[in-house]
């Protein structure tokens, strides 16, 4: 082989190496789990569990943040790696999800500022209300089986909010964040009934052959909750323990 051949084999080698060491991750943007901040960084307690896992191969990340339903699109279409947070159902066929419990969906109960009361005392408070639900969203199977209220879709939590605010839909089951970010078009129209509704365990969903990647994060899942990091996350950003959290209906 010529000289010239060789170096362009091993250019080519070299390229396709580089490639193979990047992986994609496609998530809808979930303050504080994974997120783009102001200054342009990728941050949240997803984004640094998923780069010490890839850290140990030492494969890098890019992030594309998109609704969930384009992230499925995207793994279909073999554009994407890792997704984060999907369900084995809605995942390309094949596809890993992780099993170790680390991230967690905990839905509070938010109603109308004008709306009397301000204790979550069951579902049956709901009966023929309007609910904003978001068919791409995984909500806990207690929220799922409720036949007696009236399901409003909605394509993302920041729509769900400026429905209720609107008077569009009753009841928005959701965590604290979304209703952070909107303060300002909220205005104080928006408020939440005290107690934890339920919560739901999020799993990444990775393609074949990242079985090494989800060990990583199953071990960095142990060691967040062995170290107490867990528990001051979930106090710290939802007012909740990890084990309220855990013991919540699913």
């Amino acid at each position: 082989m010529s000289k010239l051949k060789l170096g362009m084999a091993l250019a080519m080698l070299l390229a396709a190496t580089v490639q193979a060491q990047t992986l994609t991750v496609c998530a809808e943007r979930w303050v504080p789990f994974i997120y783009r901040a102001d200054n342009g960084a990728v941050s949240g307690l997803a984004v640094e569990a998923l780069a010490r896992a890839a850290r140990e191969r030492g494969v890098s990340l890019r992030y594309q943040f998109l609704a969930l339903s384009g992230c499925y699109q995207q793994a279909a279409a073999g554009r994407t790696d890792i997704i984060a947070f999907a369900t084995a159902a809605e995942s390309p066929a094949g596809w890993l999800q992780t099993r170790q419990a680390m991230v967690y969906w905990p839905l509070y109960a938010w109603v109308r500022a004008s709306v009397a009361g301000q204790q979550y005392r069951g579902l049956q408070q709901f009966a023929g209300l309007r609910v904003a639900w978001v068919p791409a969203y995984d909500y806990p199977r207690q929220l799922v089986r409720q036949t007696r209220w009236q399901r409003v879709p909605a394509p993302d939590s920041v729509a769900s909010f400026t429905m209720l605010a609107g008077g569009r839909v009753d009841v928005v089951f959701d965590d604290y964040q979304t209703p952070l970010d909107m303060a300002h078009q909220l205005g104080g129209r928006v408020k939440r009934l005290e107690g934890l509704v339920g919560s739901y365990h999020e799993t990444f969903s990775l393609r074949p052959g990242l079985a090494w990647l989800r060990a990583g994060l199953e071990r960095e899942a142990r060691r967040q909750i062995a170290s107490g990091e867990l528990d001051a996350f979930y106090r710290q950003y939802f007012r909740v323990s990890w084990q309220q959290v855990r013991a919540a209906p699913h």
